[in-house]
């Protein structure tokens, strides 16, 4: 599972896992879990949306909503709240929150189970699918159980002063609770100087390089082009390399082990406890 997250502004991160998951070369997982509510759906896939294709009410909340009363995370729950993307096969889509006061709704326990079931994730067929999820911009409401149970949890920044200064608290957050193998960044409309500064900036390894390329990225953004995937772009050549590298790297046949704090005593009489 591999996990990327923002500080302020807006680097570029949504964009970035769109386009990881196309270039993705095996099953993979789109899920969109920031608690502020969901871009994928109503971006790249916006035209999907309007025409009744992919559904807004069926993912995140539909999943939380629907396993309420268990006491784990169950992967076989999560294929029925997964939808084709039409326009790259191989990707399922959770979709996201509709709006930020939903998340009261999925609450701790919820993510904690969706964080189980992502980490142990299989397509229909019963195969092993490598799972990317966007937490969007950390704020209180981010489930740290997306970010401990990661294999590698991505810092999206984009090669600006801006936005390295927002990076730098975030990744000292982060650094406190995940070990320093487990964080990268993915560097958002960058060059390769761009690439090299932010790299010497925050002192932190590189594993995703997106190229500017306006056209491209307002695919992913924004569903210009209808949304057709821009299979010969700079962008997806370039992430489609990355792509390739964090599979090998990151693909397991077996669950990851989950990182996950133990929840209160409270919450364990609650729920059974998480798995």
């Amino acid at each position: 599972m591999i996990t990327i997250i923002s500080g302020k502004g807006a680097p570029g991160s949504t964009t970035t896992l769109a386009a990881l998951a196309v270039g993705w070369p095996a099953p993979v997982l789109l899920a969109d879990c920031d608690p502020a509510g969901g871009d994928l759906a109503p971006g790249w896939l916006g035209q999907w949306v309007v025409d009744g294709t992919i559904r807004t009410d069926r993912g995140v909340l539909s999943h939380a909503t629907a396993t309420r009363h268990a006491t784990a995370g169950d992967p076989a729950t999560l294929i029925e709240h997964v939808q084709p993307v039409p326009p790259a096969r191989h990707v399922g889509l959770l979709a996201g929150l509709t709006a930020p006061g939903q998340q009261a709704a999925v609450g701790a326990t919820g993510w904690t189970r969706l964080t189980s079931a992502l980490a142990a994730f299989r397509t229909a067929a019963g195969e092993p699918a490598d799972a990317l999820v966007d937490l969007g911009r950390m704020s209180a409401a981010t489930p740290w159980s997306l970010l401990l149970a990661a294999d590698v949890v991505l810092v999206a920044v984009r090669p600006t002063q801006r936005h390295v200064l927002a990076a730098r608290p975030l990744l000292a957050d982060l650094a406190e609770r995940i070990v320093p193998a487990r964080l990268g960044l993915a560097v958002c409309a960058t060059t390769p100087a761009g690439t090299r500064e932010v790299r010497a900036a925050l002192g932190r390894e590189v594993a995703v390089e997106v190229p500017a390329d306006v056209r491209a990225a307002a695919v992913f953004s924004d569903g210009t082009d209808a949304g057709a995937v821009p299979s010969r772009s700079p962008l997806l050549r370039s992430v489609r390399r990355a792509a390739r590298r964090l599979h090998g790297t990151y693909h397991h046949y077996t669950p990851a082990e989950l990182r996950i704090p133990a929840l209160p005593a409270s919450a364990r009489l609650l729920t059974g406890g998480v798995r």
